[in-house]
């Protein structure tokens, strides 16, 4: 194979093009910056699972396992504290002290 050969040989998988610099990555802003609405799903779907466990509580507490219904329970808890620090968070950026990519 001679120069001329290897030369015009290019690599065409997607690292080797990022490296050339022929791919460049669109910048992509996240869709949720406050992160509340996630937050607040996540609290639902632990009320959703305790509610389920509360039903099942006899067969749970025959079993021995009727500390399962501490897990929701405990999952809501955070999930406040999570709430009360995104919307506490969130009132900072859009006041203007804290920028929206940090963290």
């Amino acid at each position: 194979m001679t120069e001329d050969q290897g030369a015009s040989k290019k690599r065409t998988d997607p690292t080797s093009q990022l490296a050339r610099g022929e791919l460049v990555h669109a910048e992509v802003k996240p869709l949720d910056l406050s992160g509340i609405p996630s937050v607040i799903t996540g609290i639902v779907l632990w009320a959703v699972a305790l509610v389920v466990l509360f039903i099942f509580r006899d067969h749970l507490e025959a079993n021995g396992l009727d500390w399962w219904l501490w897990v929701p329970v405990a999952g809501i808890g955070l999930g406040l504290i999570g709430l009360w620090y995104c919307k506490r968070r969130w009132a900072a950026i859009q006041a203007g002290h804290r920028p929206e990519t940090e963290d």
